[in-house]
């Protein structure tokens, strides 16, 4: 039996805007300078071992296969958006940068968008799945379950080359204020 795409589509792009919405509710956690500075310094440990795109890339597809599990997916995908929410907001805290400007960047610079769509679809797919095996047809269900990984997993790398030519490209344009600095 043919799934019906576009519902799955509009599924992965719900799932989505559910996870930029725990993403969000992360951002506005109050935390203690202490508790800002932690996650400030977790956070420069874990970018500074992302040094390509490919880095970048395997980093979150890693976590994104987690979130296609069936049945604990969905909830690793949750803890994942609200934690990684959290690093947000102690960005802003100690940066003194709005939390909403933040929040919108990565959403303006299309990259975000497509991480949280691809995590969406990782997310849908585990849920159908899960749902299918519940109803003892996840056989006929494989085929689309892997198809969903393939296309979530290609619009993670397309994200992960765009994060990257981002990062580059304000690296370098940092250096060449600073020499006139």
């Amino acid at each position: 039996m043919q799934p019906d795409v576009r519902k799955r589509l509009i599924l992965s792009v719900a799932v989505a805007i559910l996870l930029y919405a725990v993403f969000g509710a992360g951002a506005h956690t109050s935390l203690s300078e202490s508790e800002a500075e932690a996650l400030s310094k977790q956070l420069e440990s874990l970018t500074s071992q992302l040094d390509s795109p490919l880095d970048i890339f395997l980093n979150n597809f890693g976590i994104s296969l987690i979130m296609a599990i069936p049945f604990a997916g969905p909830l690793f995908a949750g803890w994942v958006a609200y934690e990684t929410g959290r690093y947000v907001a102690a960005l802003a805290m100690l940066q003194s940068i709005s939390v909403l400007f933040l929040l919108a960047v990565p959403i303006i610079l299309v990259y975000g968008l497509l991480e949280f769509i691809g995590y969406g679809g990782m997310v849908m797919g585990g849920s159908i799945f899960a749902y299918k095996i519940l109803k003892r047809r996840a056989r006929e269900e494989v085929k689309w379950y892997l198809l969903t990984i393939l296309t979530s997993a290609t619009l993670i790398l397309v994200a992960a080359l765009i994060e990257y030519a981002i990062i580059v490209t304000f690296q370098n344009l940092f250096q060449e204020v600073g020499q006139y600095i």
